[in-house]
């Protein structure tokens, strides 16, 4: 499609989105095998957060893989959405921040509650840039969903992040229009005690809600934005199911095997509030300028989104999107360990002495701990970490600056493991703790993340990653481990 728009052409003089990044787990579940002796799950397999990862976790690589090449000092706000916040009354938004070293003066946003928190946090973010109250906004969609086990969401839910940059220079996607409905139709919710998803008949819940008010909002768009089915090369619509969502767009007239995007139900499973994200990102990966792109939302109504490709979209090229993450993976090696790392069954508790964090170390030592800075020494040049008031080496006192080492080039020194085999594969993960080698010359000693022993070899470059800790009692305790790069 030609695009002879000069402002497309440059990517400045409108809003939309300037970079992109998404995470999907390493760990992935076969459906085959959650399922009871005898029985048969579905096709395919799904993703699935680490013991160590949740959405803030999650959220907080997308976002820092969304600001790779990109001045975080520029951005001037994040909302983050997701249907499964680590707090109940706390701000997920700002500990994200915090992990991913942005300004402490911008504004920080929890979007919840919905499934369509992911595309409301989008509009949002744009209306913002709009208004000129912020020149850059990030917004970020994380998810772990939980079925009932061996019920089929179990099976279809599945785990990951997604970040966009929104801004008004340098655009690789400009955001040409925006539709939404609301609806109280109930199909899927949860009540405040709830830990699994709750559902109507399937049924019903496609009949009366998703088709009906799906296809009514897509026809709204459609009119609002004077658009046939053939003037768009992609549409993005989560479903419940591969069929559903064929079946959606078929309704629309679209080429299903060429204009509706992937889901990638049997690789990855449906993630949430970052769904749309997600699979935005992975057309993003590929589109060609002038490409007009219809993101579609549904959950308690629908928003629509009507996206154009700009030239600016060849810089974004090599980012770290969905593509890459689907490439690795490790396998879950049965549904006892699946239920293990969701703690799903009763578990005898550790023997090790809880480690628990009081919140005033946790606060003196929050740019160490949570943005993974050390200190470098401005008389003698000496980097060590956690950061020190008095060099080591040269005994000056509060003469330093802070280096931000959560993107520095690290190397493995030296490691070593332990476990607590009390059913090899399925409880206790192998505790590998590693020695990290910084490049700008200080020295880290942490848990592994990911850590498979007969893959490490002293030397290997390794990458920080930001992970909750286990065993914290009721205190939450996040912290940053090394991990083989992917």
């Amino acid at each position: 499609m030609a695009n002879n728009n000069p402002r497309q052409k440059k990517g400045e003089g409108m809003v939309g989105i300037c970079s992109y990044g998404a995470y999907v787990p390493l760990l992935r579940m076969k459906r085959a095998d959650m399922v009871l002796p005898g029985g048969m799950g579905g096709p395919g397999e799904k993703a699935v957060a680490n013991f160590d990862e949740d959405s803030l976790t999650m959220a907080a690589e997308a976002i820092s893989n969304t600001l790779r090449g990109v001045d975080r000092n520029t951005v001037d706000g994040l909302y983050l959405a997701t249907t499964t916040p680590p707090f109940l009354e706390k701000q997920t938004a700002s500990f994200a921040a915090a992990a991913t070293d942005l300004r402490s003066d911008i504004l920080t946003v929890d979007v919840t509650d919905s499934l369509r928190a992911g595309t409301s946090a989008l509009r949002l973010a744009a209306d913002s840039v709009k208004a000129g109250s912020a020149k850059k906004v990030l917004v970020a969609a994380a998810d772990c969903r939980l079925g009932y086990p061996l019920a089929p969401s179990e099976q279809n839910l599945g785990d990951g992040a997604g970040a966009l940059l929104i801004g008004n220079k340098d655009v690789i996607a400009s955001i040409e229009g925006t539709y939404s409905i609301t609806s109280e139709f109930m199909d899927i919710w949860r009540n405040p005690d709830d830990k699994f998803i709750r559902t109507w008949q399937d049924r019903f819940a496609l009949t009366a809600g998703y088709q009906p008010i799906g296809m009514a909002a897509i026809q709204g768009a459609m009119k609002k934005f004077n658009l046939q089915p053939k003037d768009l090369a992609k549409v993005i619509i989560p479903g419940p199911d591969a069929r559903s969502l064929t079946n959606l767009g078929t309704s629309m007239g679209l080429n299903v095997m060429t204009q509706l995007q992937n889901a990638f139900f049997d690789v990855m499973g449906n993630t949430g509030t970052a769904f749309p994200i997600m699979l935005l990102i992975a057309y993003l990966e590929e589109a060609k300028p002038g490409d007009k792109i219809l993101v579609v939302s549904y959950a308690d109504g629908v928003d629509v989104i009507l996206l154009q490709v700009t030239d600016a979209i060849e810089k974004c090229k090599g980012k770290k999107g969905l593509t890459s993450y689907l490439k690795s993976k490790l396998m879950v090696p049965n549904y006892l360990k699946y239920l293990h790392l969701r703690h799903l069954i009763p578990e005898e508790k550790s023997r090790l002495t809880p480690i628990v964090p009081g919140m005033s170390v946790l606060w003196r030592e929050r740019y160490s701990l949570l943005k993974l800075h050390g200190s470098k020494c401005k008389q003698c040049g000496w980097t060590e970490f956690p950061i020190r008031r008095i060099c080591a080496k040269c005994h000056s006192k509060d003469n330093f600056e802070e280096v931000r080492l959560a993107d520095d080039k690290a190397t493995l020194y030296s490691f070593c493991s332990d476990t607590n085999p009390i059913i090899p594969n399925a409880t206790e993960p192998a505790m590998v703790r590693v020695v990290v080698d910084f490049e700008v010359g200080c020295r880290l000693e942490a848990e592994m993340a990911e850590g498979v022993l007969e893959e490490l070899k002293v030397g290997m470059p390794l990458e920080m990653v930001f992970r909750k800790l286990e065993r914290q009692g009721d205190i939450p305790a996040y912290y940053w481990k090394p991990r083989k790069p992917r």
